[in-house]
């Protein structure tokens, strides 16, 4: 039976995960690979039979129902890229056709297949639902971050609306996500505040997005946080440490 869909799982996730639809394949990386291979995410895309791929680095379950009209609307899509409710697949060939050294991690992979993509369907259904984001905050993280976030400073005039729409949200989602594992960093003494701050004025480049961060940061304040040079309470700790894990 064709493959339509490919899910790869990588950081462990998904370890209950069981999808019975033969139209769809399941693929892990090695137990030692924390998905930060970037030859070892690359390879097992490769191996990837379906029309389309998704890549998981969080604990989900599958919302039967959802799935099968999911499958079935692939089947028929041409897009680069299929979004729904809560995450988004990529065509495999326009995955697999974006440079090896683009494959990162999951960002990366997914990015920049954005930026090499023409068209975006979105639909409603919601096939996976994620229990939780993935903590980011290193020094190879940040870089990873502002490489993109300069990637898109300089090639957003030739997106089309669509694609310019999906790269902004996906952007937006990830900095939401670094900022808040930094804070839990910073509030743990991990590190200082003071990457963060000059990563944040260095964001003020991209202004259209630092003033979006400001709106869609939805768990806190941020505008009050940027005051505080990001210092938070312990409140505020335990809300964040909740939708973010290790």
């Amino acid at each position: 039976m064709k493959k339509l869909l490919s899910i790869v799982l990588c950081n462990n996730a998904g370890e209950a995960l069981n999808v019975e639809d033969e139209r769809a394949e399941l693929l892990r990386l090695e137990e030692n690979s924390d998905g930060q291979n970037p030859k070892a995410l690359y390879e097992l895309i490769k191996q990837t039979k379906g029309k389309y791929v998704i890549i998981i680095d969080t604990d989900c379950t599958v919302a039967e129902e959802d799935f099968a009209q999911f499958l079935n609307i692939a089947e028929e899509c041409t897009a680069d890229i299929l979004a729904f409710d809560g995450g988004y697949a990529l065509k495999s060939s326009t995955l697999k056709s974006v440079a090896a050294k683009f494959y990162t991690d999951r960002y990366g992979a997914e990015i920049y297949t954005a930026f090499n993509s023409k068209e975006v369907v979105w639909i409603t259904l919601r096939p996976f639902l994620f229990t939780t984001q993935r903590a980011l905050y290193s020094v190879t993280d940040e870089a990873k971050l502002e490489e993109t976030l300069e990637e898109f400073k300089k090639n957003k005039a030739k997106f089309n609306k669509a694609v310019y729409t999906f790269i902004f949200d996906i952007l937006c989602d990830r900095l939401v996500t670094y900022y808040v594992s930094a804070m839990l960093a910073i509030y743990r003494k991990e590190t200082a505040a003071d990457g963060l701050i000059e990563f944040d004025k260095r964001l003020k480049d991209n202004v259209v997005l630092y003033l979006a961060l400001e709106k869609r940061f939805s768990v806190a304040n941020l505008k009050k946080l940027r005051e505080k040079s990001f210092k938070i309470n312990l409140i505020q700790y335990n809300k964040f440490k909740k939708i973010i894990r290790k």
